[in-house]
Order: structure tokens, then C-alpha cells, then sequence
């Protein structure tokens, strides 16, 4: 018995030997590409057998497998590709998987849903989260600008916190919105990206022509933008923390007189007005005055400052397959170049994804950010008030910013040598201007799965935006002491309300057949609330607007509501045959309440086809195309931005005090059109998305023409009325343009990769018709630089872009008594004055010699971007770039020409003094161009290539004492608006002081200036 039972142990051991000379042990790590984040939850077999396991929280795992020289694995994982790996002797491997981005299978968002991007019939394009997570991005319009082909963004205003104009293939409209319509989280119409932070998002598509847009009826034609923010990854718990701060500096400086230059060319100005006009006045200064004075002050110094600007974001992210959540908190600040201004931004997420059971999903997206603006006078109408930055361009050098015993200089000197004006430096650091925004996003939606393939999704929302500005100018500084302080409170309060409804059902009926479509039913309501109260003469500057009672004079609080409603129903519905024709039908109704009783409703209808040549039988052979489709629709959208009670009879308030009674009336203030209704556009566009070489070239390239009628234009009619004119839909506007996008992987190696994003879009615009007119004169300008000529800056006329800037031909200056007489003009004009074309021939200068001397919308855009890696270091480089706009550049007229006693460009030294001196800069008291209006010669070339930001990232190696608690690090460094090759004289190129005008287009009159800014930062994930 004995011996049996040690033949049997004997046996069993010799088995288990056998078994292991049979198998190995292998083990390893699977990390994400993107990140190096641990993978959990990974399959990993090896190929050809049933042995396999799924890694841990640590992404690690262990398996046996059967022995072999090189067992190969095979690694699969929801939103990454399959992959192979081979295991190498010591029976360890390090796997890292790339998420899936062919291009065909990536989903895209669309209106009111999702599609396969290789399903896509219209002109959609995406920016994802991981395009630009190497570079800082402040604002979520930075995303967009210079990626995307057709879209224009220009950031109009560089103040902190400042505005941006977004054009997605041209300008629609004359007097009407311009802007696309957002749509965050699903929630339409929550379109300030000041309060949204840029790090919660995960993509933004921009939908282009109709057969995109037409599901959002009366709000599509100017294009839609929808922001979709990050959501939770189901089996990661990951924590992700980036800081950043940085320094900005202003990005160039107007060259301007110094002191002694300055005081020369005001006894100069003094000299000949008093032989014009023949009287002994005393110059300002004596020539040894002169020679004491020095460079005197730099008022551009004294009111920049170097800015700064600092960034935090933690974010935590995770779930399991039942729960999934993602909560993110962002504090942004950042002190603008002039003294003064600044904006704060804070911001908190949470979005939430809970399957309830395998039918119902209930979704919970919301942001609560809080931002506050410190304003500064900028793109002001000029005159004695000035502003910060137009008075330190215009102030006298000769002054100090603080007097002998330490006080602020009080007002430009010597009077009246000089025009009046305050010290910009006392009215940046004394006046108080600030606004505070609050803003609550919330939108809830469950779905339930009726049947396989058919889903309810009932989602309620409400976006509630509250605005204060709080402003204080003391009586300390020369703008207040007229008032003897001013104090002013605002409020505007935002509420709306949405409920939405909708049904889709997704199938495919068989292998040929699939079918989606989408019904829904939609509610949503704005209401604003506005309130202003005014006081001046205080007995003391120490409360600020904290407590505007004590103003002696409280002027009557301003106080209005408004509201509107839409009612939308919609469908779309998307057929695939055969898996390569592709068709789109869309429909949507809206009911608007701004439209008149004659018009509630409109219908947007959209078509589209696409083709995937790629999957028919006779591409297979070809080799170089990795995919190729065609595309094609025609749709009609509507744009309803005509403001609240347009169509309606409205009264204004007609208030006069009469002995010590205040009388109030009402006076009717419109003529109503019943009839008013929204604009219409109707697009049509051509595509193709073509890749070649295995995905390694793509390109996508369109053609599109719009039309927009029914144009919302003030038409004149009979004064008998009581009226001169009223609101009609009269007129239309076409665009039309070409797309090109272009994508090539350039290297793509363990060691070295490289990738190129490029894109390039042409946009022409004309006016169509102006309801009979050929041409209105449009935009806006300085009345305090022409207060004798017409404020109109641009011409809209029958054939003609908008933004036509219109005005005199500048031809040199007037060189002699003799010219002037032989020309025979009849203007009074003396040598020194500038001269201007007659163009009609009629021997005077008038309205009638104005012509198209510029037009503000550019030829075309585009943006390039170089992704590089080197190992663990990765360069990004993006350059932008804008061809063929005209500026027009107010600035001048003041810096030289415009008042003739202010400061001006260190060129003006170099003005006319008498015959053969000067052909560009007139003499020095001339004011024929500030009497005359808009000139040729200060209409500049717009176009600009900018090295927009260059980033370097570095991924820090983590010890693998720390790996379970630190997954990843990295430290980057970046400029921004690094290098800008233009001939355009001013701040910068890339500027508008009317902000989203549709009609004053590309204007600079003291605009805050673009900045040169560098930023560095750290990541780590955890």
C-alpha cells in the first residue's frame, strides 16, 4: 500500500511537470495610446485558443498560455482598435492601445442625435478634444479658429473677457443676427462661450448647410455649433489636474511724437493759423522750452502693463457600466494689458449617465460658472470723453502722468494750444467699471426603449443667465468733474425654458436596408428683464455705485421686460441602401411669437444625398483609395433674430416736467406689420470626402451657394403716416464659396510622427436685391472726428459685397496756389490740404465723388496645423491666416489729421510744410479731411499669416514606484500670437471696434490692442 501510494505521488508530479513544460505564464500592461492611462477592463487572449483574461485597475494582467516561441495576443476594448501584439521571451509585454479613429466609424453629433461620420449626407465638420489637448485654450472659440474650413472667428475685441464674431459662410444678414446658433449639451440657444470652460469640452461640430441645419428651422441659417462636453468613461476612475500661468505683453506700440516734436508741430499749427487768418497769437513754446523738455511721457507705457493670467482644472471622471459621472471645477483669471482690466472666470460640471435598467437611461448634464469683468474705455465714440486708450494716444507727451507734488496731471495743457482731454492714467486707475455675470445651465432627459430600435427621449432644461455692471466715474478725474461723480447700476436677467420630445427609431430592416428617423415636438421660451438706474453730483467718491441714493441727482430708473416663445415640430429621416446610398430628408415648423399674426409659422424643409463610391465592386482593385463619397443637398432655413414685438404696435415713453409735476404720455413709437416674418435662405451644396493610402491622406472639399430673401430692411414710406419708414421683409443677399480641407499623416513611426491639418475656404458675397433700392449708406464711424461729414462708412449696394467701405479717392496733397487754380476746384482748399478725385467732373468735392474705396470681407482664410512627437516630446505649431480685407483704420484720422492740436504719429514730423515736402501727410492746422468723411488713404490691407500658437509638450516618465497613484504627467510651454506678418499700420489686423455689426465691418478706432502672451503649465492624471 505503501508503495502505490508513492507511485502515485510520483505520477501526479511527473503530470504537473509535464503541464508546465506544456504552458508558460505571461503577464504584462495595457495603457491607452493617448495618455499612457491604464486600461481596466481590457480582453486579452492568446490568438487560437480559448485562454485569455481582462486586466485589472492597473491595467496589468496575467494569463497562461500554451508554450511557444511567440504567443501572439490579441487586445479588444469598447471605443479602442483591436490589437495584436507579440509576446517576447522573458513572457512580458507592454500593449498600448490607440482609440479608434477611422475616420468612417467615428460618430459624429448632429441635430437632436448621433451619426456614423461615414453616414453623414451634409457638410459637418469636428474638432475633438484630443485635436487640441496640447495647446492652453481660454475660451471655447480658440477651439475653432483657423480649423475649421468655412468658419471665420475673429476676436474683435482682445480686452479680457471681450467678444468674439463667429461667420460660418459669409454674412446672411443686413440688419439681423449674423451668429450661429449654439448648442450645448442639446440645450439650443446657450451660446456665451465666455462662461463655458473650454476644458469640459469634448467636441464641437459645426453644422454647415442646409441638410444639417434645416432640424433647427427659423435658427439654422446662420449655421449651428454644438458643443457636446465630457462625459463619464465606464470602468476608469481617473482625477485629471492642469494648471497654467502665464504673461502677456502688448503685441506692438503706435509710433508717436515725443515731447519736442510735439511742441514744434503746435507752434507750427500756431504759426499758420496765424498767417491764414492774420493774427499775432503766441506760439505755446519758445524754442529753449523746447530744448529743456526731453523725450517726455510714453502715455502708451503708462496705461500698459504687463498681464497675466493663471488657470486651474480638476476634474474627476469614472462610473461603472450602470453609473457614469464626470465633475469638473475651473478657475480662470487673467489681468489685461491696460491698467485695469482683467476678467475672472469660475466654473463647476456635473454630468451624470445612469442606466436604470436595460430600457430606461436617464441623462443630467449642468454648469453653474460665475465670471466678472473689469471693463476699460475702449471703442469709444471719442471727443472730450476720451477713453483710456484714445486719450493716451492723443494726450501730450509734454505732460506727466502725476504733477511735482504727486497728484494726477488733471487735463491736457497748454490750453488752448491743445484740445481738451483727462489723463488716461487717472481715469484707468480712479473709474470703477465692472460686470458680473451668473450663469446656471441644467438639462435632464430620459429615454426608454419602447421596442428594439424604437426610443422615447423626453428632456426638460432651463439656461438662467443674470448680468450686473456696476460703474463709477469720481469727481476726481476730468471726465466726472462735469457731473461731479456719476454712478450707474444694471441688471439684465435671462431665463429660458425648454422642453423637448422626441422619437427615434434605428434599424436595420435587412442586409440591404437601414433605416433611422427622428420625430420630434419642442418647446422653448426666452424671457429678459432689464433694469438701469443713473445717479450724479455726490458728496463724496468713497461708496462707488454702492449706494447711488446719495447722488444729488438721481435720474428716473429705466425698467422693461420682454418675452417670446417658439413651438417646433420636426423629423429627419436617413435611408442606407446597400450601404452606399445614403438620403436625408428633414422638415421642421416653428411657431414663433415674433413673427406677425399673418406669419406664424414657417416650414424648412431639406434634402440630401450622399454616394459611397468606395464600396461599389470596381473600386475594390484600387489601391491607393481608402475611401471615397459624394455628396449633395438643397434645403431652406430661417434666421428669427428680429427682436421681440417687431411686428406689433409699440409705444414709447414721452416724459417733460411741467412747474415741479412730472407728466408722463405714451406715444406711439412704429407702424405695425402684421405681415413681418423671418429671413429665409435657401443653400445648396456639393461634396466629397476622399481618403487615400489607408487613411493617411483625407481630404473633404465643398461647394456652396446661399441665398438669403425676405432680408429684414427698413422701407420708407409716406410721412403723411406720422412715420418715415417701417420694418418690412424686402431684399436679399447671396454667398457662395469653396471648402478645403485637408488631413495627411506625414510620418507615423514608434520613434517620429507627423501630422498636417490644413484648410482654406472662399467666401463672395453680394447684395441681391434692396427691395427697388440700388444702394443705402450703412456704418458706423466717430461723430467727434466728422462732426461736419456723414457718419456713413460703407455703401450696400445691388451687386456689391457688405462691408463696401465708401468714401473720397485720396490723391496727395494740394502742392501750390497754382494747382489749385488750374484744377479749377471750387472747394476752398489751400496748398497743405489733402486733395481728393472728382469724380463726377463737376469741379467740386461733394457726397456725389464718393466711391467703393475697400471692402471689408476677405478672399479667403485658412489655418495649418503641424502636430510633431519625438518620443515623449510632442510640438504643435498653428498658423492662421487671412487674404484680401481691407481695415478701416479711424485711428489715423486722429493720429494724423483728425484734431489738429493732439498728439500724432511720430511720421507726422515728416507732414507737409510747403511745396515738394510732403504728397501723403497734410500741413499741420489742415481739418479738410476731418470735414470731409471716409478716405482712400486710410482704408489699409487687411491680410495677415500669424504664427497663432506654438506648444511644447514633454510626458514625464512615472516611476513605477507610483504608477498606482500617478498615471500620468506632463509639462508644456506655449506662445500665442507669436509672430504677424502684415503691412496693416495699427494694434493689430484682427479687429472690429462694433463688435458683431453686420454693417460696420473691420472698423479700429481705439480698439483694446491683441497681446503676445506665454503660457506654461503642468497635467498630471491620477
Amino acid at each position: 500500500m505503501r508503495r502505490f501510494t508513492r507511485l502515485f505521488v510520483l505520477f501526479a508530479v511527473l503530470i504537473s511537470y509535464v503541464a508546465q513544460a506544456q504552458n508558460r505564464q505571461i503577464t504584462g500592461r495595457v495603457l491607452s495610446a493617448a495618455d499612457n492611462a491604464p486600461l481596466p477592463g481590457v480582453t486579452v487572449v492568446v490568438k487560437g485558443t480559448t485562454s485569455g483574461s481582462t486586466t485589472d485597475s492597473d491595467g496589468k494582467f496575467s494569463l497562461t498560455a500554451p508554450a511557444s516561441d511567440s504567443p501572439t495576443l490579441v487586445l479588444s476594448y469598447i471605443g479602442f482598435e483591436t490589437t495584436e501584439a507579440k509576446v517576447g521571451n522573458d513572457g512580458t509585454v507592454t500593449v498600448r492601445l490607440k482609440e479608434q479613429t477611422t475616420a468612417l466609424n467615428d460618430v459624429v453629433v448632429v441635430g437632436y442625435g448621433t451619426q456614423r461620420k461615414r453616414d453623414v449626407t451634409g457638410s459637418v465638420a469636428s474638432v475633438t478634444a484630443e485635436q487640441v489637448a496640447e495647446v492652453p485654450i481660454t475660451r471655447a472659440d480658440q477651439i475653432l479658429q483657423g480649423r475649421v474650413s468655412g468658419v471665420q472667428v475673429t476676436q474683435t475685441n482682445s480686452e479680457p473677457g471681450g467678444n468674439v464674431s463667429i461667420r460660418i459662410r459669409g454674412t446672411n444678414s443686413i440688419n439681423s443676427g449674423n451668429e450661429p446658433l449654439f448648442v450645448v449639451d442639446g440645450f439650443p440657444g446657450a451660446g456665451d462661450l465666455n462662461s463655458i470652460n473650454p476644458s469640459d469640452i469634448e467636441s464641437i461640430e459645426v453644422l454647415k448647410d442646409a441638410s444639417a441645419t434645416a432640424i433647427y428651422g427659423s435658427r439654422g441659417a446662420n449655421g449651428v455649433i454644438i458643443i457636446t462636453t465630457k462625459k463619464g468613461k465606464a470602468g476608469r476612475n481617473a482625477i485629471n489636474f492642469e494648471a497654467y500661468s502665464g504673461v502677456s505683453n502688448v503685441r506692438k506700440k503706435y509710433d508717436l511724437m515725443t515731447a519736442p516734436q510735439f511742441a514744434n508741430y503746435l507752434n507750427d499749427v500756431q504759426t499758420l493759423n496765424n498767417l491764414e487768418n492774420k493774427t499775432t497769437t503766441a506760439l505755446p513754446y519758445t524754442q529753449d522750452q523746447i530744448a529743456a523738455l526731453g523725450k517726455g511721457t510714453d502715455w502708451q507705457d503708462a496705461i500698459f502693463q504687463q498681464g497675466r493670467q493663471s488657470n486651474y482644472q480638476l476634474g474627476f471622471n469614472g462610473g461603472t457600466e450602470d453609473t457614469r459621472y464626470n465633475l469638473s471645477f475651473n478657475y480662470f483669471d487673467q489681468e489685461g494689458i491696460i491698467l485695469n482690466s482683467g476678467f475672472q472666470r469660475g466654473t463647476v460640471r456635473l454630468n451624470l449617465d445612469k442606466k436604470v435598467s436595460n430600457k430606461i437611461n436617464v441623462n443630467f448634464s449642468s454648469q453653474l460658472a460665475r465670471t466678472q469683468q473689469k471693463l476699460t474705455t475702449v471703442n469709444t465714440n471719442g471727443g472730450s470723453a476720451g477713453g483710456v486708450l484714445l486719450d493716451a494716444l492723443r494726450f501730450s507727451p509734454i505732460q506727466p502722468v502725476r504733477d511735482e507734488f504727486g497728484n494726477y496731471t488733471f487735463q491736457n495743457q497748454p490750453l488752448p494750444a491743445v484740445e481738451i482731454a483727462g489723463n488716461p492714467v487717472a481715469y484707468a486707475e480712479s473709474a470703477k467699471d465692472a460686470r458680473t455675470t451668473l450663469r446656471a445651465l441644467v438639462n435632464v432627459a430620459g429615454e426608454y426603449e419602447i421596442i428594439q430600435g424604437l426610443k422615447l427621449r423626453i428632456s426638460g432644461g432651463a439656461d438662467l443667465f443674470s448680468n450686473q455692471r456696476n460703474q463709477f466715474v469720481p469727481s476726481t478725474v476730468y471726465v466726472g468733474q462735469n457731473t461731479n461723480g456719476s454712478a450707474t447700476k444694471a441688471s439684465n436677467n435671462n431665463y429660458s425654458w425648454l422642453n423637448e420630445n422626441t422619437l427615434t427609431f434605428d434599424r436595420k430592416l435587412n442586409a440591404n436596408n437601414a433605416l433611422n428617423v427622428v420625430a420630434g415636438l419642442t418647446f422653448q421660451q426666452f424671457v429678459n428683464e432689464n433694469y438701469s438706474a443713473l445717479a450724479n453730483n455726490f458728496f463724496t467718491n468713497a461708496l462707488g455705485s454702492d449706494n447711488i441714493g446719495i447722488g444729488a441727482n438721481v435720474l428716473t430708473p429705466i425698467s422693461g421686460k420682454n418675452a417670446n416663445t417658439l413651438a417646433s415640430y420636426f423629423g429627419r429621416v436617413n435611408y442606407r441602401l446597400f450601404e452606399r446610398y445614403l438620403f436625408t430628408f428633414t422638415m421642421r415648423a416653428d411657431g414663433s411669437s415674433r413673427f406677425g399674426p399673418n406669419n406664424k409659422w414657417g416650414y424648412f424643409p431639406s434634402a440630401a444625398f450622399a454616394y459611397r463610391l468606395i464600396d461599389e465592386k470596381f473600386m475594390q482593385g484600387i489601391q491607393a483609395v481608402s475611401d471615397l463619397k459624394l455628396r449633395a443637398s438643397y434645403g431652406i432655413t430661417g434666421n428669427q433674430e428680429i427682436g421681440s414685438y417687431q411686428s406689433l404696435g409699440r409705444y414709447g415713453l414721452n416724459a417733460y416736467t411741467s412747474g415741479a409735476t412730472r407728466l408722463v404720455g405714451l406715444a406711439a413709437s412704429n407702424v405695425p406689420n402684421p405681415d413681418l416674418s423671418w429671413e429665409s435662405t435657401s443653400s445648396a451644396d456639393f461634396g466629397i470626402d476622399l481618403a487615400l493610402f489607408k487613411n493617411r491622406i483625407s481630404i473633404t472639399a465643398d461647394y456652396y451657394y446661399k441665398k438669403t430673401k425676405d432680408l429684414l430692411l427698413e422701407v420708407s414710406i409716406p410721412q403723411t403716416t406720422g412715420f418715415s419708414n417701417i420694418l418690412q421683409n424686402a431684399g436679399s443677399v447671396q454667398n457662395k464659396g469653396f471648402e478645403f480641407a485637408l488631413t495627411t499623416v506625414n510620418f507615423d513611426g514608434a520613434k517620429f510622427s507627423w501630422n498636417t491639418n490644413l484648410n482654406i475656404s472662399l467666401n463672395r458675397n453680394k447684395v441681391v436685391n434692396l427691395n427697388g433700392e440700388y444702394q443705402r449708406f450703412v456704418g458706423q464711424s466717430s461723430t467727434s472726428i466728422f462732426p461736419g461729414a456723414t457718419g456713413a462708412t460703407s455703401v450696400l449696394r445691388v451687386g456689391e459685397p457688405i462691408g463696401s467701405f465708401y468714401g473720397y479717392q485720396f490723391l496727395g496733397i494740394w502742392q501750390t496756389p497754382e494747382e489749385i487754380t488750374a484744377s479749377g476746384i471750387t472747394n476752398l482748399v489751400r496748398p497743405g490740404d489733402p486733395k481728393y478725385a472728382d469724380q463726377n467732373g463737376d469741379k467740386k468735392i461733394d457726397a456725389n465723388d464718393r466711391i467703393i474705396i475697400g471692402r471689408a470681407q476677405p478672399k479667403f482664410i485658412y489655418g495649418v496645423t503641424n502636430n510633431f512627437n519625438f518620443g515623449p516630446v510632442g510640438v504643435s505649431i498653428f498658423i492662421q491666416g487671412v487674404q484680401g480685407s481691407d481695415i478701416l483704420n479711424l485711428n489715423r484720422y486722429e493720429l494724423e489729421s483728425g484734431f489738429t492740436t493732439t498728439n500724432k504719429l511720430a511720421t507726422v514730423v515728416d507732414r507737409w510744410t510747403g511745396p515738394g515736402t510732403s504728397n501723403t501727410i497734410p500741413k499741420a492746422n489742415s481739418v479738410v479731411r476731418r470735414n470731409t468723411g471716409i478716405t482712400s488713404d486710410i482704408v489699409e490691407n487687411g491680410s495677415f499669416v500669424r504664427l497663432k500658437t506654438a506648444t511644447i509638450t514633454y510626458t514625464i516618465p512615472v516611476p513605477k514606484a507610483i504608477t498606482k497613484t500617478v498615471k500620468t504627467a506632463s509639462i508644456y510651454v506655449t506662445g500665442q500670437n507669436l509672430i504677424t506678418l502684415t503691412k496693416y499700420s495699427g494694434y493689430d489686423p484682427e479687429v472690429n471696434s462694433f463688435g458683431n455689426s453686420g454693417l460696420s465691418l473691420n472698423t479700429d478706432y481705439n480698439a483694446f490692442p491683441n497681446t503676445r502672451t506665454f503660457i506654461g503649465g503642468v497635467r498630471i492624471g491620477f
